[in-house]
């Protein structure tokens, strides 16, 4: 009779807790019901409300007027040092003192904002970074007050603590304005400077922080801000450069930048393993182009006759590592033409500066022909398309600089053996359309 009791006892217990279950899952049901309604409620209003803040106003009151703010006043700040360096209003010392001390009052202002208005403490962070940039830069280049590792030490931490806040609060601004705008600051105090290797160590010091967060984040707007910031100081300094005494320096970081946007460019997507897209592929081609023009600039200043040289490596490098990425990563298609354009191209150029006249036209219409034909077998649309485009470079060719300077021998030569071979080309489109075009 006691284990009957202890059963009925127990029964009753299940009874009582499935009841109590069935209350709180009708109250959880009520909730949700209530909750439901409370985001239909929102999403019945902000919509309205979004499309009416979509305004001009919206825009330049809470976006637009932070960054030129920002950067107005680091501006006001950089000239007025220099107002103060061209009439020695004020010592070195007190200079760079002043300079610390207005970074960190706007590093001081971001903090204490930094919960109620996040998007222009971010700004004043940035700000304040620019500023201690600068004035690290300034103590060490104009005013020889730090010593030389001292002073990259600064810039170090301020890169690593820049790159560390923009990844803690994921926001992108942080980095494009602390990190990519100290890069002008330098030349808006004293134009260029004469120690090309401390601003060009400077400016690689900064573009390793936009290296590592290339890793972390796919932060489009910051790589091609840096990007093109970074190339047009570099050509800057180039031209200015004029007797060419700090050519090691230049042809050392023309490479150190390219093969750094090379990295920065293809590193989240290959690290992720993304797919390369045409955007990056864009910037992969100008970024050849880039270290290419530098080449050649540097070494005509040195009166070294190179340029055949240059072209060829281009072409070889580049051309070896499409036919290396193809074999070997098959779904980086983007990648690979990008690498191929600039080998093509690449050799292209070579041609006209290792030979002349006839020849040129001569070898441009058999290269179109191997890219053609490779073309065609391998399904390479690319190599299809740039053979075409050299058979009308090379008509154009004959018809308005060849017709004038070549013989009549030369000129008959050139013509049918062009001819026939576009005839040729445009029997295999009629013969292979459908290998060609069902891809």
């Amino acid at each position: 009779m006691n284990l009957e009791n202890k059963v009925d006892e127990l029964l009753s217990k299940v009874n009582s807790l499935h009841h109590n279950m069935e209350k709180c899952q009708e109250e959880i049901g009520l909730l949700k019901n209530e909750i439901a309604g409370l985001k239909r409620k929102k999403v019945s209003v902000g919509p309205a409300q979004k499309a009416n803040s979509f305004t001009l106003e919206n825009f330049v009151g809470l976006k637009l007027i932070h960054f030129v703010g920002i950067i107005v006043l680091i501006i006001g700040l950089t000239i007025g040092v220099k107002y103060a360096i061209d009439i020695n209003l004020i010592s070195p010392a007190l200079r760079v003192a002043l300079a610390y001390i207005a970074g960190f009052v706007l590093f001081f202002i971001s903090l204490r904002l930094r919960k109620k208005y996040e998007l222009f403490s971010i700004i004043l962070f940035s700000g304040a970074v620019a500023s201690a940039y600068f004035t690290t830069y300034a103590a060490f280049t104009y005013y020889a007050m730090l010593p030389r590792m001292l002073a990259f030490g600064i810039m170090f931490l301020l890169t690593l603590f820049t790159v560390y806040t923009a990844l803690k609060y994921n926001r992108s601004e942080i980095a494009m304005l602390g990190l990519v705008g100290a890069y002008g600051i330098p030349f808006f105090v004293r134009g260029n400077s004469d120690n090309l290797t401390g601003l060009f160590s400077y400016i690689l010091l900064i573009n390793l922080g936009v290296l590592f967060l290339s890793f972390k984040k796919y932060w489009l707007s910051l790589n091609y801000l840096s990007f093109f910031t970074t190339w047009i100081i570099y050509f800057s300094c180039l031209y200015f450069d004029s007797d060419n005494k700090f050519y090691h320096t230049t042809l050392f970081f023309a490479f150190a930048f390219f093969t750094l946007f090379l990295l920065s460019t293809l590193g989240f997507k290959l690290y992720k393993k993304y797919s390369i897209q045409y955007a990056d592929s864009i910037i992969l081609i100008i970024n050849a182009a880039f270290l290419y023009v530098a080449l050649n600039i540097l070494f005509l200043k040195n009166d070294l006759p190179l340029q055949a040289n240059i072209a060829l490596a281009f072409a070889v490098v580049y051309l070896a590592a499409a036919l290396f990425l193809r074999k070997l990563f098959a779904q980086q298609e983007i990648l690979s033409n990008a690498l191929f354009s600039v080998g093509i191209v690449a050799l292209i150029i070579y041609f006209p500066l290792q030979y002349d006249g006839f020849s040129i036209t001569i070898i441009w219409v058999i290269m179109a022909i191997v890219m053609f034909v490779a073309g065609m077998y391998y399904k390479i649309k690319l190599f299809r398309v740039a053979a075409m485009f050299l058979f009308a470079f090379t008509i154009l060719k004959l018809l308005f600089f060849d017709s004038s300077a070549f013989t009549s021998l030369q000129k008959v030569v050139a013509y049918i053996f062009t001819g026939a071979v576009l005839l040729v080309v445009s029997f295999l489109y009629q013969r292979f359309s459908r290998r060609i075009f069902d891809q």
